[in-house]
């Protein structure tokens, strides 16, 4: 390896753990009452990393049934790719070991817990991604990519989080447990989805920008509700 790679290298890992570094601690400090473990935190932001090689299977599943494996130039491709592969494949992968392992945590007991374990478990997911992509970008295109993609992935997992933890720690019914679950995820799919689709079409940044925005507007707004709730 030479100088130039060793040198990219370096600024790869570099700008995606700083990155990471500041998006957990801004998701952790949403749960300024009773924040959790850092133990915990480490923990879901390694099962984020599990929830990648989750996702890998995902797509290999996708590409065995005939549905793209990688964003295609055709917009109606682009469109069937993001809504039915890389939204619910990414979505799902994360949600699994959340819900699998995080959630189960007894020191997920509170409301804004879901919010702080789902974006931990993006951040982890964010940052092998950005591993493997960074590299192949100019240092300033590599910066905003190592900001903006954990946000979004945290984003997108915020709504599932927030879901799980209504109908884990507040529904009372079966029914109502599995519809709190649900429906958040598959909005969080869709979400992603149509991100993707504004993300890497031609000429759609304003509207995943406004995607991100209104996502960001709505976990702001519902930590605050769910902390008040909590102190009071």
């Amino acid at each position: 390896m030479n100088a130039a790679n060793v040198a990219t290298t370096l600024r790869t890992i570099a700008f995606v753990a700083a990155g990471s570094l500041f998006w957990l601690q801004y998701f952790d400090l949403k749960d300024a009452l009773q924040p959790e473990p850092r133990k915990r935190l480490a923990q879901a932001f390694g099962l984020g990393v599990v929830a990648v090689g989750i996702a890998w299977c995902g797509f290999a599943l996708a590409a065995a049934a005939g549905l793209p494996s990688s964003p295609p130039g055709e917009t109606g491709d682009l469109a069937l790719y993001c809504l039915f592969v890389a939204g619910p494949v990414e979505e799902g992968a994360k949600f699994l070991v959340a819900r699998a392992v995080c959630f189960r945590w007894r020191e997920f007991d509170e409301r804004i817990d879901g919010l702080i374990y789902a974006a931990s478990v993006a951040l982890g997911f964010a940052a092998v991604e950005n591993l493997v992509f960074l590299r192949a970008l100019p240092w300033s295109e590599g910066l905003l990519r190592a900001l903006v993609s954990p946000l979004t992935h945290s984003l997108f997992a915020a709504v599932w989080g927030f879901g799980a933890s209504h109908a884990l720690l507040a529904s009372k019914t079966r029914l109502a447990r599995f519809l709190w679950q649900a429906l958040p995820l598959a909005a969080a799919m869709a979400l992603h989805g149509l991100y993707d689709i504004a993300a890497l079409g031609h000429g759609a940044t304003p509207v995943a920008a406004g995607i991100v925005a209104a996502l960001w507007a709505f976990v702001i707004w519902n930590a605050r509700r769910v902390v008040k709730t909590r102190a009071a």
